[in-house]
């Protein structure tokens, strides 16, 4: 069920201002008491199991009984629980506790120390003895209904619940129904100090709670192995969680007699299990001498656990890694240079025996004549098949003919260019109108009019063309040695024509 934040309870006395958490009883909500001006903590009942909701007197009684609670001023439970029920739904009030809820402040990597755990437990018995005349019906020891102030070292429990309506076993008593609950105490404590030992929920655990708690913590008085073999009996071989246990056969006084006192305990939690390596145990005999003719005894010698830390092995695992890699690299580099100075100084085999002696003997040369070296220049060995490239022919070829060029004719003219024609612009042709035509409208008849004669305009006589001047002779080219012919006279402009006036 969800409460909007918000909601008004008791006629406004109860405001809902944020939700909390969700544990084994049911939601809790953070409400503000209108009436006192204090938070307190809303919790719903009856949520995890409607069907088993007791009928409204026996709801009324434990309404009752939480007012009882509240009169005996224990310090280990809530402060302010009441009860009251709206539109069918039940409702706890309790006042906020101080601290962390165990569930959250134990884990398996970080369970609580001895000390505080068996502190934690004392004082819960203490508080359930006092309670005990009111009874235990429905209350849940779970680790989320305990609260724990590390700073403080206050614990506060806040697990009262609805006691479920079970149908009544025939021929029983109240006394056996005391034992039932006592049994059940006894049985929440054991799994509850086995919880803050080790961080592990006891209903997980098939074997007996005394080994787990044993490896985790071995310094610790073997009464607490006693107290936890009978607060939560189970068989030698391991019961699987979905069988029914065994009830204890202790009361809670006896119980809580068999707890070590704080003070004797460790106040640091026990290290996390290390795995230690073992060595086989090394077996000698061993003879008596008081009786020669006895049997010798065979004793078997354990070795010492291993007690160097995890830091120093893996620090020597680490040196002895370094020291392997730098052990093969000098190997490596010894063996290189010995293989490379064995190739440079030992002479390869057969073929080239001789490629590092200074002492050769090397074949004489066929082309060469002694110590003349004054040769021919076509006779040169170097230059013999060497092409000449001067413009002197080479003796023994044929004469090369006389050439004499044509003499260099005038370069053609460039050939016409012809000129694109001229395309005329196309006309654009009217746009038609495509608009409803109109009806032609009557034009008036007029009377034609003729034109009269125009009248004539004198006419002008056309100038006489102006004659052409004579074209001017071309006059050959002189040649050479020639005299000049003589001048010709200028040219007379010719005369300007009469204007007629």
């Amino acid at each position: 069920m969800t409460i909007a934040v918000g909601t008004a309870l008791q006629n406004g006395t109860y405001v809902i201002d944020a939700w909390v958490t969700d544990d084994a009883v049911g939601p809790v909500y953070l409400a503000m008491d209108v009436s006192k001006g204090q938070w307190i903590q809303l919790r719903i009942l009856g949520s995890r199991s409607p069907e088993n909701l007791p009928e409204a007197p026996q709801r009324q009684v434990f309404y009752q009984y939480l007012d009882q609670v509240n009169s005996l001023k224990q310090a280990a439970f809530s402060a302010r629980l009441g009860g009251f029920e709206e539109e069918g739904v039940c409702y706890q009030t309790l006042a906020s506790p101080s601290g962390i809820p165990l569930d959250r402040l134990v884990t398996e990597a970080s369970p609580l120390a001895p000390q505080p755990s068996m502190a934690i437990i004392q004082r819960l018995a203490d508080a359930f003895e006092t309670l005990h005349p009111l009874g235990w019906a429905g209350l849940r020891l779970t680790p989320d209904q305990v609260w724990y102030d590390p700073q403080e070292q206050t614990i506060t429990f806040t697990g009262f619940d609805l006691p479920p309506s079970t149908p009544a076993i025939p021929n029983s008593t109240d006394k056996d129904q005391a034992a039932s609950e006592e049994s059940a105490m006894v049985r929440d404590l054991t799994h509850l100090l086995y919880f803050l030992l080790t961080g592990q929920r006891a209903e997980t655990t098939n074997a007996p709670l005394a080994v787990a708690v044993r490896r985790r913590h071995p310094e610790l008085p073997t009464v607490v192995d006693t107290a936890l073999a009978l607060g939560s009996p189970r068989l030698l071989n391991g019961a699987t969680p979905t069988l029914q246990e065994r009830p204890p056969t202790v009361t809670l006084s006896a119980w809580k007699a068999l707890l070590p006192r704080p003070e004797q305990l460790p106040s640091t939690p026990a290290p996390r299990a290390v795995p230690q390596h073992f060595t086989s145990p090394a077996t000698r005999a061993v003879f008596s001498q008081s009786d020669p003719g006895a049997q010798p005894q065979t004793t078997i010698d354990y070795p010492a656990q291993a007690s160097a830390p995890v830091g120093a092995t893996q620090h020597h695992r680490r040196s002895l890694t370094m020291l392997a890699l730098v052990t093969t690299g000098l190997m490596a580099t010894a063996s290189g240079l010995g293989f490379g100075l064995y190739a440079r100084l030992q002479p390869a085999s057969s073929a080239s025996q001789e490629r590092l002696n200074p002492n050769q003997s090397f074949p004489p040369l066929p082309d060469w004549n002694g110590d003349d070296l004054l040769q021919p220049w076509a006779d040169a060995p170097a230059r013999r098949d060497r092409p000449d490239y001067s413009n002197t022919p080479p003796p023994g070829s044929a004469p090369v003919p006389d050439f004499t060029p044509n003499p260099q004719e005038p370069a053609a003219p460039p050939p016409a260019v012809p000129q694109p024609e001229i395309v005329p612009e196309p006309i654009p042709e009217p746009v038609e109108n495509w608009e409803t035509p109109v009806a032609p409208q009557p034009e008036p008849e007029f009377e034609p009019i003729f034109p009269s004669d125009p009248t004539p305009l004198p006419v002008e006589p056309a100038p006489a063309p102006q004659p052409l001047p004579a074209p001017v002779p071309v006059e050959p080219a002189p040649t050479e040695g020639a005299a000049p012919p003589p001048l010709s006279p200028p040219l007379q402009p010719p005369a300007p024509a009469p204007s007629s006036s």
